[in-house]
Parts: structure tokens; C-alpha cells; sequence
């Protein structure tokens, strides 16, 4: 008995017979349980010790009874197999000679079906021949189509097969012939314009089985002989009844715009282009209605009969456009008149593609095709250079290109309007060479297209940079209020934010985020392509390991298909992004941020904006530095004659001045021309400013001229109260509103803070200035944190201390130096 057998006879007893050792009831009623069950199983066991001598006798009797019947078996089987064997051995022969004779059964049943195949074959040929009957004809064809499919190879198939190609071009000679005199009555092709009474229903019916049968007697794809074609046929044959009803169509433009009729004039290719669409409109609706329920019923599904119809009209102006362009191309040395024809036939055909697509709801490009071609897609851009550049001196060359036009359509409410005629015009132009590329199939030909985009902006770049340097040399400084000169230069600034505000906004749309996205993903495909053919060159010799790693990096390369479709779905997640930020900024109203420190160089509002110039790369900024540089020039110019006219406002006795009332104070006689001169000046220049461009002007402004007063007038004079009174009208009450932006008081923005704080120090009360100096003297690290407790924070703490020693009430107490500077 092992351990936990013990464990639990023992709890059980221990659960039985109870906690008291002195109550032995429960010890002496578990002692009689236990006997009375020990005499249970032994009476148990002796009935078993009886029975068990019985029942094995009988076991064993019937053990034995078995083993002699399979000793018996054995003896039979013996015996069987024996005789069977000797049946077998007499009946080989005989089995021989059957085969034989089965197998030559067999193979005369295959030449008689050979030759009843044959049979059959003219039987129905036979019948064809006599019959009448266009139907039945069209039935029995239908078999020999049934025997090309069911014979594939072999002596017979291309017999098969040549009775089919022939009973083909018979039945469809007889089908169409009817067919014609059907379209006859239903006056196909159907004029334009006409009105034309509905046919008759008989001759619809009858129509519509011919067609059925034309459709049914088509030969199969694999009997179809494949033709040597041109580029700018169908990818697939059209069906047997389209075939037929193409025919008379091509015909008329075979006639009318080809050779030498006046119709096929080489520059009127919207002759046949126009000619091509009506024909589209004018029958397809006719198509749709008549020969594809046909097909339908047919259940033949690859059959899509209008497109194949139009398709076939499609590929006719495809090649007669790629004739006229190639012809444009061999007459390359006559210049201007074939550049000219070259440029109205790609014109036209856009315009064809843009309204086949609208006439047709589907996207072809089969005619674009004819633009993609090497030679011809080289002569467009190049076309197109030409025209933009001689359109961009025409332009620029003209003195109107300076004048301003509506900026967008707040015109309509009376905005400001700064765009120059030329940067408007130039945006026109970028836009119309996307509109025009942006249909190409193939994102490869738009990145050429791109590429000569930026070329033109960096032409205009340049053009724009010879303007500014041309109107900078015979700017004067009064001409701003005197003289037309300074248009120029001002429309060279609003030209080169105007456009590099719309090519920021281009670069955040689909079609260039799209571009974008692919020219980086097709960079990246390229590299990879060349770092896998370089591995597998020099790792020729490696292990399977290391094929097996290669091998694996050729199946993570993309195809182009695939690198074209992953930019497209980046460009779409890219915009969907941005537009939700743009709702969440839109929710979002900030206040005007405090632009005192704004200076030339600083970054307008969304100047971060030029860090995400995507597609257009540096294009942007160097625009920005073309503006900015405009700006400086034209900030430089305003603060030369200030600083030139405002030497007697610096020379004025500030120390000596008299207490004037508040009430009759006036801004200073020296001062009042040069500022008034400089508002004006800088009014004038904001007028014609793009918005965000003159409050930046009026902030640099704003800056120079502070540190300029700061320095020259606060910094080296001394003050007594009267000064002081009258230096604080000056800034508070004249220069500080004067640089205040539009529809903001001066309390809201302060553009001059230096001379604001200089204000409230010499304003100080005369214990709190003496105690400021005091501890500014020490130059203690806690200066700054002073000063800014003040309200002093744009002024050194060893100018604040200048200031406070110019002071004429702390003079007792200044070095005598100083003190002799009064004097």
C-alpha cells in the first residue's frame, strides 16, 4: 500500500469514528460494517473459484474446434490454388491471341472514325454548299467550330481547320453582302442633323439575326491570323459585325483626309479630329442599342461593341495624327510656321482627347499615345519651351506687366489688389503646361513635363532678379512718392511671393504630391535594381545561401505599375491629412502674434512651409531670397533719406528744454518732416505691396528706425524733465502709432519696444531711478531678471544703465565725465 492510500484510509477513519476517544459506538458499528462486507466478498470468491473450471473447459474445446476448420481451410485453398494456376497456364495463349485481336479492333474503330470524320467534314461541306438557308448555314458551321476545338492536333486539325477559314470567308461574304443591303435601309452611317424616321421594325429584325449570325460564324481567337499592325490599332480585333459597320466610316475618312483634297490640309487637323467625335457621338448610341443586346443574349462576354466601335474610329485619327506629326517632324528646318502647326495640332488633339473622353465616359489614350512617341514627345517639349520663353520676353518686355490685377476674387469686394499682370500671366502659363501634361497615361512623360516647369520658374527667377537690379539703379529715395520709377521694383517683389506663394500650394495638391511621390519611389526602384544586378554580378560564385538572399531581394523589388500606384496612394493619404489639419487650424483663431523683432530675414507667416516644397524643390526659396532681397533694398532706400533728414532732430537740446503742459505739447519741428515722409513712402509702398509683404516692410522699418533713434538720439544725449516729456510725446503719441498695423492700435502691437522702455526709464521716479542705477552698477548676474521685472526686456542692462546716467536729475551723482558731456 503506498502513501496516499494510507493517508486516505486514515482520514476516513478519522471522519467515522469521530473526535472522542471515550465514544467507541461509532469503532464497534464500523467494526461490524467491515466483517459483514469481508464475508460479502469472500462468498464471492468461492462462487467464482467454482465456475471458473467449467467455463474454461468449454474455451478450450471451442479453441480447438476452430483451429482444426482452419487447418481445413488451408488444405482447400491449397487444392484451389493449384487448379487455378492450371487453369491459368492452359488459357495464356488463348488470352494472347484476344488481345491481339482486340487491339486491331481497336485501331481499325480509330480509322474509321478518322475516316467518318473526313466524311463528315464534307458532308457538311456538302450541305453548306447547298444551302439556302443563312440559319441552317450558320448551324453547320457551328459544327466544323465544334471539330476544330474537339481535333487539336495532327494531320486532321489543319484540315479541319482550313474547311472552317474557308466556309468562314464564304459565309461572311454572303452575310455581309446582306448585311450592307440592311444598312442600306437603315441609312448606316447615320448623318448628322438628320432627322431621320425610325426604320421599320421588319428591317431591325432583320438586322438583328444577321448580326446574330455574323456573331456566331466568327472563327475562333486561336484561327484568327495574327497581322503585323501599327501601334494605334486596337489591343484586340474588333467583333465581325463592328468590322462591317466601321467599313463605309473608314472609307469617308480614307476620302476625305487623305492625299491631296483640301480636306486633308497638314495644319487643319481638327478637321478630322472634329469629323472622328461626331461620327463617335452620331452612331454610338445606335451601337449600344442594336448590336451589343445581341452579343448579350449570346452570352458572349468578352464582346463590348461600342467600346470596339469607337475604338476602330479612335484608331483611324490616331494614325492620320501620328502622318501629320511625322510629316511636322521631316519639315523641322522651315522654323517658325511648322513650330506653329506642330503646336496647334498637339492643341487640338488634347482638346479631342479631353472631349472624347466626356463624349465616351472612358479614359483612351490612343491618341495620346501618338504625343508620347519618342521623336514627337521631344518636338513638344521642346515646342513648348520655345513658345513659354518668347511669351515670357513678350511679357516682361512690355511695360504693362507691372500693373496689378485682382488678387483672386476678393477684387469683387473691393480688396487690395497687388498681383502683377506678368506673374499672373506666368502662373496662367505653368498651369495651362499642367493641364495639358496631366492627361498623359504615363508618370514618367509628366516628370519631363515637370522638368521643364522648372525650368521656366528658374528662367523667371532670373528675368525677375534683372528687373529688381535694373529698377534698383535708377531708384532715388523720393521717387516713391514723386514718380512711377519704383513700380518695377514692387512688382518684382509681389511677382516673386506671388508665385512662390501658388507654387507652395501646388506642392501640397495630388497631382504634384503624386510626382513627387513617385519620382522618389521610381529613385529608389532604379537603385535598388542596380545594387541587385551588381550583387548578382559579383556573388556569381557564391553559396546557395546567398542565392537564395538574393533571390529574395528580387521578389521584394516592385514593378513600375506598382511604384506608380504606391505614389498615387501616398499623394492621397498626404492630401487627406492635410486637409483634416486644415479643418483642425481653421477651428483654431489666434491672435495677432507680437512682430516687433521682424526682420527681412525672418520667416513670414507659413514661410515653414518652404521646408515641404516637395516636387519644386528649392525653386521656392530661392524666390524667397529674390523677395526678401527686393525688400531689403526698398527698406534700405526709405531709411536713407530718414537717417539723412533727421540730423537736427538728433542735435536738439534735450538737457535744456522747457516744461511744456501736456495739452500743448506737439511732436518736434525736426522730426515732423522726416517722419512724415517716411509714413508716406512707406504707406505708398504697402499700398502696392501684397499684405503679408508690407507689414513685413513696416516691421523691418519699424526695427531699424528703433535701434537707429535708440542709439543716435537716446543713447547720446542727456535728458531733463522737458526732454524727457517731450522725447516720450515723440515716440508714444507720433512714432509708435505711425508703425502701428492696419486695424490694430498701438497699445495692441508695439513695433518700437527699445524706445518704449528707454521712455520708461528716463520716466522713472527719481528715488526708483537712482536705486535701479544703483544696482545696475554693480552688474550683478540678476541685472536682466530686474530689468525685466521692470518691464524692461528689450534693453541691455548696460544700456539701461547709459540711459539712467543720461538722466540731467542723477547728474549730481554722475562722473564727471559725464557731466561734462552737458557742455
Amino acid at each position: 500500500m503506498n502513501e496516499d492510500d494510507r493517508e486516505s484510509i486514515l482520514h476516513d477513519l478519522n471522519i467515522k469514528i469521530g473526535s472522542d476517544i471515550n465514544d467507541l459506538s461509532n469503532a464497534y458499528e464500523l467494526e461490524n460494517k467491515l466483517v459483514a462486507k469481508r464475508n460479502e466478498i469472500q462468498s464471492q470468491l468461492n462462487e467464482a473459484n467454482d465456475e471458473v473450471p467449467t467455463k474454461l473447459s468449454t474455451a478450450i474445446k471451442k479453441a480447438e474446434l476452430n483451429s482444426k476448420q482452419i487447418e481445413s481451410l488451408k488444405e482447400r485453398r491449397e487444392k484451389l490454388k493449384v487448379k487455378v494456376d492450371l487453369f491459368l497456364s492452359k488459357t495464356v495463349p488463348l488470352q494472347n491471341e484476344l488481345n491481339k485481336r482486340f487491339a486491331a479492333i481497336n485501331k481499325l474503330e480509330e480509322v474509321l472514325s478518322y475516316l467518318k470524320s473526313f466524311e463528315k467534314i464534307e458532308d457538311i461541306s456538302n450541305q453548306l454548299q447547298q444551302c439556302s438557308d443563312d440559319e441552317q448555314a450558320v448551324l453547320l458551321y457551328g459544327e466544323l467550330k465544334d471539330m476544330c476545338s474537339q481535333y487539336e492536333t495532327g494531320h486532321r486539325a489543319v484540315y479541319i481547320k482550313e474547311y472552317t477559314h474557308y466556309w468562314h470567308n464564304v459565309l461572311k461574304d454572303k452575310l455581309t453582302k446582306n448585311y450592307d443591303e440592311v444598312l442600306k435601309l437603315l441609312k448606316w452611317p447615320i448623318t448628322s442633323g438628320a432627322e431621320n424616321s425610325p426604320p421599320p421594325k421588319e428591317i431591325l429584325l432583320k438586322f438583328s439575326n444577321i448580326t446574330k449570325y455574323l456573331f456566331l460564324i466568327q472563327e475562333p481567337e486561336d484561327l484568327v491570323s495574327v497581322n503585323v499592325t501599327n501601334d494605334f490599332n486596337q489591343d484586340q480585333d474588333p467583333c465581325l459585325p463592328v468590322r462591317i459597320l466601321l467599313r463605309p466610316l473608314k472609307k469617308r475618312f480614307t476620302f476625305h483626309f487623305t492625299g491631296s483634297r483640301q480636306t486633308a490640309r497638314l495644319d487643319r487637323p481638327e478637321w478630322f479630329l472634329t469629323q472622328t467625335l461626331t461620327w463617335i457621338k452620331d452612331h454610338q448610341g445606335f451601337v449600344r442599342s442594336h448590336i451589343q443586346p445581341v452579343a448579350d443574349k449570346l452570352q458572349m462576354k468578352k464582346v463590348r461593341a461600342v467600346d470596339e466601335f469607337n475604338a476602330g474610329l479612335i484608331a483611324l485619327a490616331a494614325e492620320r495624327l501620328h502622318t501629320v506629326l511625322a510629316l511636322y517632324n521631316t519639315q523641322g528646318s522651315k522654323g517658325e510656321i511648322v513650330d506653329s502647326a506642330f503646336a496647334h495640332a498637339v492643341d487640338e488633339t488634347l482638346g479631342f482627347h479631353k472631349e472624347l473622353v466626356a463624349v465616351t465616359g472612358k479614359d483612351v489614350n490612343s491618341v495620346l499615345s501618338v504625343l508620347t512617341k519618342a521623336e514627337t514627345f521631344v518636338r513638344w517639349l521642346s515646342v513648348e519651351k520655345k513658345y513659354a520663353l518668347l511669351k515670357m520676353d513678350e511679357t516682361l518686355g512690355s511695360e504693362q506687366w507691372s500693373e496689378a490685377v485682382a488678387a483672386g476674387v476678393g477684387s469683387a469686394v473691393g480688396s487690395v489688389v497687388w498681383v502683377p499682370r506678368g506673374a499672373d500671366w506666368f502662373i496662367a502659363l505653368l498651369k495651362t503646361i499642367e493641364e495639358r501634361y496631366a492627361v498623359l497615361p504615363q508618370p514618367g512623360h509628366r516628370l519631363q513635363f515637370l522638368e521643364l516647369q522648372l525650368e521656366l520658374i528658374e528662367e523667371w527667377r532670373v528675368r525677375l532678379t534683372q528687373l529688381m537690379n535694373a529698377a534698383l539703379g535708377v531708384m532715388a529715395a523720393d521717387s516713391l512718392l514723386t514718380s512711377d520709377s519704383p513700380r518695377h521694383l514692387l512688382a518684382v517683389i509681389n511677382a516673386a511671393h506671388h508665385t512662390r506663394t501658388v507654387l507652395l500650394q501646388w506642392a501640397h495638391s495630388l497631382h504634384y504630391l503624386q510626382l513627387h511621390y513617385y519620382r522618389r519611389q521610381f529613385h529608389h526602384f532604379t537603385q535598388q535594381q542596380h545594387h541587385d544586378v551588381s550583387e548578382s554580378e559579383t556573388d556569381s560564385s557564391d553559396s546557395d545561401d546567398d542565392s537564395k538572399t538574393t533571390d529574395s531581394k528580387k521578389d521584394d523589388l516592385m514593378s513600375l505599375n506598382e511604384v506608380e500606384q504606391q505614389a498615387k496612394t501616398m499623394a492621397e493619404r498626404e492630401v487627406t491629412r492635410r486637409d483634416s489639419l486644415m479643418i483642425d487650424l481653421n477651428n483654431y483663431s489666434d491672435v495677432a502674434a507680437p512682430i516687433a523683432n521682424l526682420s527681412v530675414t525672418d520667416k513670414l507667416p507659413g514661410d515653414d512651409e518652404a521646408e515641404e516644397a516637395g516636387v519644386f524643390a528649392e525653386a521656392p526659396a530661392l524666390l524667397a531670397h529674390l523677395r526678401d532681397a527686393g525688400l531689403a533694398a526698398l527698406a534700405d532706400r526709405i531709411l536713407l533719406e530718414f537717417k539723412a533728414s533727421i540730423r537736427d532732430y538728433k542735435k536738439q537740446s534735450w538737457h535744456a528744454m522747457l516744461m511744456v503742459e501736456q495739452i500743448a505739447l506737439s511732436v518736434s519741428a525736426p522730426l515732423c518732416r522726416p517722419l512724415s515722409a517716411l509714413v508716406g513712402r512707406m504707406s505708398r509702398a504697402g499700398d502696392c505691396l501684397a499684405p503679408a509683404l508690407a507689414m513685413r516692410l513696416r516691421a523691418h522699418l519699424a526695427n531699424a528706425l528703433d535701434q537707429y533713434i535708440f542709439e543716435e538720439v537716446v543713447l547720446e544725449n542727456w535728458f531733463n524733465t522737458g526732454g524727457t516729456v517731450q522725447f516720450t510725446h515723440d515716440v508714444k503719441r507720433n512714432l509708435v502709432p505711425a508703425f502701428a498695423p492696419p486695424n490694430k492700435s498701438a497699445s495692441q502691437i508695439n513695433q518700437l519696444p527699445k524706445l518704449v522702455e528707454a521712455c520708461k526709464l528716463l520716466n522713472l521716479d527719481y528715488d526708483d531711478a537712482r536705486r535701479l542705477r544703483s544696482f545696475l552698477t554693480k552688474q550683478t548676474a540678476t541685472c536682466a531678471e530686474t530689468l525685466a521685472n521692470q518691464g524692461i526686456r528689450h534693453i541691455l542692462p548696460h544700456e539701461a544703465l547709459r540711459v539712467l546716467q543720461q538722466r540731467t536729475d542723477l547728474r549730481d551723482t554722475a562722473s564727471p565725465a559725464s557731466v561734462m558731456e552737458l557742455f
